[in-house]
């Protein structure tokens, strides 16, 4: 059971990662615009057209983000609830505690 519980734990852990990761910003459009127009010589026409083209990158980046947020998140309940009817009590309150313990030194 010992090694269940490690392979488990370390599922979860994965999981709460991929959610940290994916909850990352996207690079900030305004900086890269600057730079884009100064290494690229843009003019004003074009450095407004790149602005809005990365803006309308970064809307859909972010919808893409939010859903797989999501996603995730139903899959960490559906674990949470399939391990619930495999565990102790004991046994489930133990890995609650530890994966609250990762997940809280995990976002350092």
């Amino acid at each position: 059971m010992t090694i269940n519980t490690t392979i488990i734990t370390l599922a979860l852990v994965a999981l709460l990662s991929s959610t940290t990761i994916l909850a990352a910003q996207p690079a900030d459009s305004h900086s890269m615009v600057n730079r884009m127009a100064k290494e690229l010589g843009l003019s004003d026409t074009q450095r407004s057209q790149v602005e809005t083209i990365l803006n309308n990158e970064k809307k859909k980046v972010e919808a893409v983000f939010k859903e797989e947020k999501m996603k995730l998140q139903v899959i960490q309940e559906e674990t949470h609830t399939s391990l619930q009817a495999v565990l102790t009590p004991e046994q489930m309150q133990k890995l609650d505690k530890r994966m609250r313990q990762k997940s809280s030194s995990g976002k350092k």
